[in-house]
């Protein structure tokens, strides 16, 4: 073939025509008929072969002559294909299946996210060449192909030209293209479900802002963690009064516990309605918001124990983001009454500490409020001595816990008037090594922080170095030296 491009070269175009003009006639039809007889050579040129003669002048030849069709005939060009066909290329299905592209987002979607937000993921990606694992594209060999057949066309015309012969269109057949499927489409899914994801996490912890780190701004490291709302009938005054107070005396937060509500119609006359629980989170979230980078304001709940009605207990613990749960045994209650109130006062105050160790041992609590509040029935006739047994072995129980107990400053306004407990119990507790979180109980705003240097003192005469406070359900320790400190100059910057 190259050796007939090369003697053609040779020959100028003006000759051709000449002898073209020469030896063919025109027939029926229009169509051209070769003469028998050669072309004549040109002076000085090289004679010109009848062969060639046939493939420049006889029309019906023309397609066994053709040099452009024999240099690059279309099936050959096609044939390219044959290396790397399309059908090897389009299955995207291997290498990225629509399972594996989607299992990310169903990890996301195990956070309670709706099935409907994964639903629309588009079935076409598995037809699309979609990014492997390192997230590269996978290399189609479409464009490589598209080359070589441009390549092999561009010289079939070039070779024509040089033939003088006008060559058939080359028709450059492209290799079936996979449909083309944005793979944004899934990242717009995923970053949907992601978003979703987070809305939830938020609103599931939106209750309270940030724990703080280090003493507030006027030095104050403590909290008291006992106090209640109106919602509880038998307290006066907002929020926000408790917390105003709280800065007022000394502290750096407060932590609102109020009587939860209870089923059945338990002691109804003490405590927030089930109904009004959502109320009750609220105006602690009221009050935090308003004190926010004054004082902390924390959510806590005093949460009844009653023999029976632990399993109440715990699904009401998990209907709010809690800082503090403090265990409430009330011997008071008409319901406690009414079923152990039985035999004698001892037997009623040794049955009362054996139900405080079990509150303990539920694991529902992080700390027992008002611990020896008992004594303050029938108080003419309390003494220790008389229950230090059973006392012993209820502390004993719940030091193997590790559930901290409260030293209650408002035993002092109460009819045994003593703190709850009193100094020997305390002393007990101590001995046991039983951490001690102080709380008012306070009903009115200007009992928050009440009496909170006596109860210090009276923890350090017990033989306590440190006290304790809860957030986030885990308890800090502080050293009771410096929690006085802090109280003090706290309390002395509210006076300039």
């Amino acid at each position: 073939m190259k050796s007939i491009a090369k003697k053609a070269k040779a020959v100028p175009v003006k000759a051709v025509a000449k002898a073209a003009k020469k030896a063919v006639k025109p027939v029926k039809g229009g169509k051209p008929v070769a003469k028998a007889g050669p072309a004549k050579p040109v002076k000085g040129k090289a004679p010109i072969k009848a062969v060639k003669a046939k493939v420049v002048v006889k029309a019906p030849p023309v397609k066994k002559a053709d040099p452009a069709k024999k240099v690059a005939p279309v099936k050959k060009a096609v044939a390219a294909k044959k290396s790397v066909p399309a059908k090897k290329v389009a299955p995207a299905k291997k290498v990225v299946p629509v399972k594996k592209v989607v299992k990310p987002v169903a990890k996301k979607v195990a956070v309670k996210v709706p099935t409907k937000v994964v639903k629309p993921t588009p079935v076409a990606v598995a037809k699309k060449s979609e990014p492997a694992k390192g997230g590269k594209p996978v290399k189609v060999v479409e464009p490589v192909t598209k080359k070589a057949a441009e390549k092999v066309a561009s010289g079939a015309v070039a070779e024509a030209k040089k033939a003088v012969v006008s060559p058939a269109p080359v028709k450059v057949v492209a290799p079936t293209k996979a449909p083309k499927v944005s793979p944004p489409v899934v990242e717009v899914i995923e970053e949907a479900v992601s978003v979703v994801i987070e809305e939830v996490v938020t609103m599931a912890h939106q209750s309270l802002p940030p724990m703080p780190a280090g003493a507030a701004a006027n030095g104050a490291i403590y909290y008291d963690s006992h106090m209640h709302t109106p919602l509880c009938k038998h307290a006066w005054g907002e929020p926000e009064e408790y917390a105003a107070q709280g800065v007022k005396a000394g502290l750096k937060g407060i932590i609102f516990t109020c009587h939860c509500p209870m089923p059945d119609g338990f002691w109804p006359t003490v405590r927030m309605a089930d109904s009004e629980f959502e109320a009750y989170l609220e105006m602690v979230d009221r009050a935090a918001k308003a004190f926010k980078g004054k004082l902390d304001v924390r959510l806590g709940l005093e949460s009844e124990f009653f023999p029976g009605m632990e399993g109440w207990i715990e699904r009401l613990h998990k209907r709010a983001d809690f800082d503090y749960i403090l265990g409430g045994l009330h011997w008071q209650a008409r319901d406690y009454l009414a079923k152990f109130e039985t035999g004698t006062i001892e037997a009623f105050r040794k049955s009362y500490f054996n139900h405080l160790a079990a509150s303990a041992e539920t694991g529902l609590y992080d700390c027992l409020a008002h611990p020896d509040l008992v004594k303050n029935y029938h108080p003419d006739s309390w003494c220790l001595a008389i229950v230090k047994g059973s006392i012993a072995t209820s502390l004993d129980r719940i030091a193997a816990t590790g559930v901290a107990m409260e030293l209650n400053t408002s035993g002092l306004n109460k009819s045994y008037s003593e703190m709850n407990p009193g100094m020997e119990m305390l002393r007990m507790m101590a001995d046991r090594g039983i951490p001690v979180v102080i709380g008012s109980d306070a009903h009115r705003a200007n009992r928050v922080g009440e009496h909170f240097m006596t109860a210090l003192s009276h923890l350090q005469e017990a033989g306590y170095e440190k006290v304790s406070y809860f957030l986030k359900r885990q308890r800090i320790d502080l050293k009771i030296s410096e929690v006085q400190a802090s109280i003090k100059k706290a309390a002395d910057s509210q006076l300039v």
